[in-house]
């Protein structure tokens, strides 16, 4: 097998890329493609049980079958896949596992919390130069932080809200200022009940998820870098972060699809996805940002690799 093929359910998008293994511990990406299929959605206002809606289920294996006609020109390849929040919390995510499973031969490994934190962990430590940092990894239907000292995996967690469930919960597509200062309220007291971040302090924050990378993207086209999707290892003050936040708040959702960079199918749950890290930021004094384009899903090809 030289291509290993792997399916990433994320909460907003379904991604998939293609990676020609080229030594017993590395790879290289050959192809990468996304589709926004908003798999959780309607989850972040549910009260009870959560479901994964048919609307979501068809949008997703819709992409699926896509990619399906791209990877199939490939030769000598396997198919693997990772599933996250929205699938893991979903109750009836069997149903979708199990199309998957009959379209492309693979069976999804639905990844625990802790599973997609320390993923998180490899791919950052494996493909930036840094040792000291606090990973923030802000999804969908999930966000998940890990402390890093000295190179090494301290401690993580995985918190259940996204910018998906975020906006949902809070309205955040039309952000007023009652339901801004709600969901500030809502994320300072999950932020304190995480004692060790306090260790984290003044530490730079490693940014990953699509939201972030639309931070990325915004930064890039204002300062005329090119190409602006090449934002590995790029780096942001604090004070630049959080200048784009007031501005994007400071604008409705029609004008925020509109500013040069930014993601248009993100625009309604861009401000859910900064939230956090602007609160995280003024926490922990955090001195500037860096944007890491590998997550969970290049962690997990490391972790297959390693074993």
């Amino acid at each position: 097998m030289n291509n290993l093929v792997v399916l990433d359910f994320g909460s907003n998008s379904v991604r998939f890329s293609i990676n020609q293994i080229t030594g017993k511990n590395d790879f290289k990406e050959i192809l990468r493609r996304k589709a926004t299929t908003r798999l959780a959605e309607g989850m972040g206002l549910a009260k009870g049980e959560k479901r994964l809606t048919q609307g979501a289920i068809k949008r997703t294996m819709t992409a699926v079958a896509d990619f399906k006609k791209i990877y199939q020109q490939y030769s000598d390849y396997q198919v693997v896949g990772i599933a996250t929040a929205a699938v893991r919390e979903a109750v009836n995510r069997q149903e979708l596992l199990d199309q998957v499973t009959r379209l492309t031969g693979c069976r999804l490994q639905v990844l625990s919390a802790d599973q997609e934190t320390y993923f998180d962990f490899l791919a950052v430590t494996n493909s930036l130069s840094i040792k000291d940092c606090l990973i923030f990894d802000i999804g969908g239907g999930s966000c998940e932080l890990a402390w890093v000292a000295a190179g090494n995996f301290q401690v993580g967690v995985s918190l259940p809200f996204g910018a998906v469930s975020l906006t949902e919960q809070f309205a955040a597509k039309d952000l007023t200022a009652a339901n801004l200062f709600a969901m500030q309220r809502f994320l300072q007291e999950q932020f304190h009940n995480l004692p060790w971040l306090r260790q984290a302090v003044k530490l730079p924050l490693v940014l990953l998820g699509g939201c972030n990378r639309s931070v990325a993207r915004i930064k890039r086209t204002e300062i005329n870098l090119q190409p602006i999707d090449s934002f590995h290892g790029f780096k942001v003050t604090t004070s630049d972060f959080q200048r784009i936040y007031q501005q994007l708040l400071a604008l409705s959702n029609q004008q925020r699809k509109e500013v040069p960079g930014m993601e248009a199918l993100r625009s309604d749950i861009i401000l859910a996805g900064m939230t956090p890290v602007v609160l995280l930021q003024q926490q922990l004094s955090s001195p500037r940002v860096i944007f890491s384009e590998s997550g969970a899903r290049e962690g997990f090809i490391y972790h297959q690799l390693q074993e």
